[in-house]
């Protein structure tokens, strides 16, 4: 399976950094998608993939069995999720994701290399799936907390169902997801901007200033808890269910769709890198809500965010007859 296409588009930096990024080719072979070119952002972004199956084959567990308490696996603390493996994952087959039952359903500090460019950016692209909505039942329910000191002194970043926090700075905003469906759920900071935006099925929902705590300048910021995450005895019967968690030092990441151009709601799939330098990207498929065996595009983005708004057609004539995810 080979598919090669010559290809361009404009990575968009700053008007004084800005580049051409050129793409001279694309192959599909197995799972690995490579994209050969020139201008690519100079480092690999990605620290961290776990979309569970990953994890169980891991440690050795099989479906139904929590996650260890510490985990010796790809989370470091006290983690309340097991797996699962079921036709109920967003793929419509047969597959494995994280669940757990009750207002305290998470996954703590994920086991990733932390570069020094952590001290002020972050990017997180994971998928969520509760049995009713994070708003039923009250409070202020964290979707993730992202910290670079655990004991409340340092920066303090949150992101809830109702409003994002921020040290002391709070801003309203609301939850645009779906109950009982995968929703797309990403977040990127950057305080050199002294930024955080928030989105969910590719809609922005937070936008809001966030500036590093000057009691701990050069702490690395990292992921405390990703999931949900309630303070009292409500949502005792709610299900969480967590799959693909992509953790990034910058929103540079290679996404397929089904749509051929660019927009903020398409259905996409974040993929696992699992090489990047400035002239090639290597990332393997997955099954997802987007089937790279299908017909289906490339999208790029660098360190801003920005990508190519023409998606680029990746054919695989001789992959096998997959059916669509429902």
């Amino acid at each position: 399976m080979r598919l090669l296409l010559s290809l361009i588009f404009i990575a968009v930096s700053t008007p004084s950094l800005a580049t051409t990024a050129v793409i001279t080719g694309v192959t599909l072979e197995g799972n690995t998608l490579t994209i050969a070119g020139s201008n690519f952002e100079p480092e690999n972004p990605m620290l961290f993939w776990d979309d569970a199956t990953l994890n169980m084959t891991e440690l050795g567990l099989k479906s139904g069995d929590p996650l260890p308490k510490p985990s010796t696996g790809l989370w470091k603390l006290n983690s309340q999720m097991q797996f699962t493996t079921a036709e109920d994952a967003k793929t419509n087959f047969q597959d494995t994701y994280y669940i757990g039952t009750g207002r305290n359903r998470f996954l703590e500090v994920p086991k990733h290399a932390s570069p020094a460019s952590l001290k002020n950016k972050i990017f997180v692209s994971w998928w969520y799936k509760p049995s009713m909505s994070p708003h039923a039942e009250g409070g202020s329910n964290k979707f993730i907390r992202i910290w670079d000191e655990p004991n409340g002194k340092g920066t303090r970043i949150s992101w809830t169902q109702m409003h994002f926090t921020c040290n002391d700075d709070l801003k309203w905003g609301s939850w645009n997801g779906d109950v009982n469906k995968w929703n797309h759920h990403m977040i990127n900071v950057d305080l050199t901007l002294n930024s955080v935006k928030t989105w969910v099925n590719g809609k922005l929902v937070i936008d809001s200033k966030c500036h590093k705590t000057t009691a701990f300048p050069s702490n690395l910021l990292y992921v405390g808890n990703i999931g949900f995450d309630h303070g009292s005895e409500a949502y005792a019967t709610m299900k969480t269910s967590l799959d693909d968690i992509y953790i990034a030092t910058s929103p540079a990441r290679v996404e397929i769709s089904e749509s051929a151009s660019w927009s903020e709601t398409m259905k996409r799939e974040v993929l696992p890198i699992t090489s990047w330098n400035s002239t090639k990207i290597t990332a393997k498929s997955h099954k997802g809500v987007v089937l790279a065996s299908n017909l289906v595009y490339a999208y790029v983005y660098d360190a801003n965010g920005v990508s190519n708004k023409t998606g680029f057609k990746i054919k695989c004539d001789k992959c096998p007859k997959l059916p669509l995810p429902l």
